[in-house]
């Protein structure tokens, strides 16, 4: 009898790697900080600061419960 020897192709090593790279990287995009306004909750890009957002000098909006409203028969 002859021995049969099992070599992995070549290409289907490398797709693996590929889509091992490919999940690894947005796994990471989805973990990567976002910065965003203190003040109005927008993204911040490089070189942009809270203070420089046009609702810092306004109050925040009081959160109100809603009204009871009762029913008397």
């Amino acid at each position: 009898m002859v021995e049969k020897v099992v070599t992995r192709d070549r290409n289907i090593l490398d797709f693996r790697s590929y889509q091992r790279l490919r999940r690894f990287s947005a796994d990471n995009a989805a973990v990567a900080p976002i910065r965003t306004c203190r003040h109005c909750g927008a993204a911040l890009l490089e070189g942009e600061n809270d203070d420089d957002c046009s609702s810092a000098g306004l109050a925040a909006p009081i959160a109100r419960a809603p009204s009871r409203r009762s029913c008397a028969d």
